[in-house]
């Protein structure tokens, strides 16, 4: 794609309210067909993120029931793919205590947010399948399950209702606050998404132990905040003074990532969050800590 034609799509994908809180331009490059695999964090300024929630519609309105049926299969292609790979047998090993601190948080929901164009990338489905897969053999049978992406069409929104997703109808700019046990998947996403998600449950420790996040490394968006103070990970105060109390484990190793290039591109420096913060901590003040 020429880079005339790239700009023109991203131009069409991002929606027109003014608060997209996923980096689309930045994500169309990633996805896109460069041959090198993505860096977790990345130093230019995302754009805003909207403060309410706003009103939001897919990208492209088009429902073409072929084009569902066909994402629809080739999502369970990339499922069966991620079931059969090295990472996903490493993802939650037995016995570990990465999967008793999930079955003692216990997750009534799974949301998926920042996944991309799962139709034009196939990174962005096998994090769906990722995130399918998840559901299927981690969670409760009960729980439920939600996606978000700004760049969303309509074709993948009725794809993400067959496959057991509802679509939200606001944009929250990743300000979610969480209702019940929750796991957030959060492939890619800046800094500043991470740290709007825990912004809004910042309200007291017994809040912030309620969910959990699959999503880029905490403790290297604090490694990146101390090498170059401008980069967006340094503005994420909830991000470096979460990494204090969260226990932080990486999927897997290079060596995990199976010998394909996809995998690498949606898999890479992902690692789980569980925050372990006493009832004593005063949030607030570890703020300013992390500032500092």
């Amino acid at each position: 794609m020429s880079a005339a034609a790239a700009a023109t799509a991203t131009a069409t994908a991002v929606p027109t309210a003014g608060g997209d809180w996923t980096v689309v331009r930045r994500r169309s490059r990633r996805r896109g067909e460069a041959p090198a695999p993505p860096t977790a964090c990345e130093p230019d300024a995302p754009p805003p993120l909207p403060v309410t929630p706003i009103p939001w519609a897919p990208s492209d309105p088009s429902l073409d029931p072929a084009r569902v049926s066909r994402l629809v299969a080739r999502t369970h292609a990339a499922i069966s793919r991620v079931a059969a790979s090295r990472l996903y047998g490493r993802l939650l090993p037995p016995d570990s205590p990465l999967r008793r601190r999930l079955a003692l948080l216990a997750p009534a929901r799974l949301s998926l947010l920042g996944v991309g164009s799962f139709e034009s990338s196939p990174a962005a489905r096998l994090q769906l399948a990722l995130a399918v897969l998840i559901r299927r053999d981690f969670l409760p049978d009960a729980a439920s399950a939600d996606l978000f992406d700004p760049v969303l069409s309509a074709v993948e929104c009725a794809a993400a209702a067959k496959l057991g997703f509802s679509v939200p109808s606001l944009d929250d700019g990743c300000r979610r606050r969480v209702e019940e046990p929750t796991l957030f998947y959060m492939p890619h996403c800046e800094a500043l998404l991470y740290d709007a998600l825990l912004a809004a449950n910042w309200e007291s420790p017994a809040q912030i132990r309620r969910f959990c996040v699959l999503g880029n490394s905490f403790r290297r968006y604090a490694l990146q905040a101390e090498d170059n103070l401008s980069v967006p990970a340094a503005k994420a105060a909830h991000v470096l003074a979460a990494r204090r109390f969260a226990w932080e484990e990486r999927v897997g190793e290079t060596g995990d990532l199976d010998d394909d290039d996809w995998f690498a591109r949606a898999f890479n420096e992902t690692s789980w969050h569980f925050f372990e913060v006493e009832d004593d901590v005063d949030l607030a003040a570890s703020i300013a800590g992390g500032r500092r």
